[in-house]
């Protein structure tokens, strides 16, 4: 008989090949996971297109197929933003952007967000909150996808006509929120590693609208963050699952002495905007949707013809890649700055690069803002009309 130590050869060798072979293994089983939620997400996009290329489709359909897209597309961009929050939850490099804030439009968003799959499983949908204003300083941005994300998953495990309870109470300088639902329940000995980062039950993994095992683990870090806690409990398989989530009450008190007269409710104008980025498609659908959101549009497909562009159209707000086949967003940024038209102008960078670092470059590079693709059609119209609201025509 050998040894233990007989089985791991010169100096451990043998361990060490054991190590990588089992996480080559969690790669393998990981990315054959993510391969098949892009295949669930993109099945019904390409079935919905195709049914749209059909002659004979009714309005009816077409806007049924419409809908499809839209929910199976913003689907894709969570799981896309969630990916990326793990490489910086990895590095703890997840980022509060903290302001004064009201619970009930925070949980209003998140509803509206898990809105499409709570309808289509027909779910039952019981929502309880407090009578008067519960204000918070949190990022509502984050806290809309800890609230949505529990909504989805309680959706998700939930078998079809299903019911879902939402009900927000405030302690003594505290607001709980919990989000119960009737579905299939959570093993006793899952919950203690329930919030771990890729840790899934069996049971749940069967499912064919299953996830990533992310999104707990990035809500935990997102609410430890705001300064309070999430838990978890269920009776067991069959029995359903509750998710509290505790946050502190109460704002800083510069904000709660400042004067809301002093508020900028000026009227929004009619701005001028470059779209800038070499795939044509993404440059001229994001102007569609300016031009149909009241503004004038022009369009560039490289950063030498956007500048060419922008010295004549002198445009407000410049939307811009940062991958350019000619220049990078950050050179074309800095050209636009040193001509006297560029100093007010409003540069944003809209780019498939997210992290920190690419953030602080773009501000380094003298640009206002910094947008991660795929950017939602509601951020970038909000922004234009905070833009709007400050420029004079």
């Amino acid at each position: 008989m050998q040894s233990p130590t007989e089985n791991t050869g010169v100096d451990g060798v043998g361990s060490v090949d054991a190590l990588h072979s089992q996480a080559n293994q969690r790669t393998h089983a990981y990315l054959a996971l993510l391969a098949h939620e892009l295949r669930n997400l993109l099945a019904p996009i390409r079935y919905a297109i195709a049914a749209m290329e059909k002659p004979d489709k009714t309005a009816a359909q077409e806007g049924y197929a419409l809908g499809i897209m839209r929910r199976q597309s913003a689907q894709m961009s969570r799981l896309l933003e969630d990916l990326l929050d793990v490489s910086r939850f990895a590095r703890g490099e997840i980022a509060l952007r903290k302001s004064a804030a009201e619970l009930t439009v925070v949980l209003g968003t998140a509803i509206e967000a898990a809105r499409p799959l709570l309808d289509g499983k027909e779910h039952s949908l019981s929502v309880e909150l407090p009578n008067a204003a519960v204000r918070i300083w949190a990022d509502p941005s984050r806290l809309i996808q800890v609230f949505s994300n529990l909504l989805i998953n309680a959706a998700k495990y939930t078998d079809f006509g299903g019911s879902i309870q939402v009900r927000a109470t405030e302690e003594l300088e505290s607001v709980v929120v919990s989000v119960r639902d009737s579905g299939i329940g959570i093993p006793r000995e899952m919950i203690p590693r329930l919030f771990t980062l890729f840790a899934q039950d069996a049971a749940a993994r069967t499912r064919s609208e299953g996830g990533l095992g992310i999104g707990l683990a990035l809500a935990q870090e997102i609410v430890r963050l705001h300064g309070g806690a999430i838990e978890a409990h269920s009776d067991g398989p069959g029995c359903g699952s509750e998710f509290l989530v505790r946050l502190p009450l109460g704002m800083p008190h510069d904000v709660l002495s400042a004067d809301p007269t002093n508020a900028n409710h000026a009227k929004g104008t009619r701005l001028r905007i470059l779209v800038v980025d070499d795939n044509k498609e993404v440059a001229d659908t994001c102007a569609m949707l300016i031009e149909l959101s009241g503004h004038q549009v022009q369009i560039a497909y490289s950063g030498g013809d956007a500048f060419d562009t922008a010295e004549s159209f002198r445009p407000h707000v410049i939307l811009t890649d940062i991958g350019l086949p000619d220049i990078d967003g950050y050179a074309f940024a800095q050209r636009v700055r040193s001509t006297a038209w560029g100093h007010t102008a409003v540069l944003v960078a809209i780019t498939g690069w997210g992290e920190a670092e690419h953030h602080d470059q773009a501000v380094a590079a003298a640009f206002s803002h910094h947008l991660t693709k795929p950017v939602d059609p509601k951020t970038i119209e909000s922004l234009l009309e905070a833009l709007a609201a400050n420029f004079e025509q």
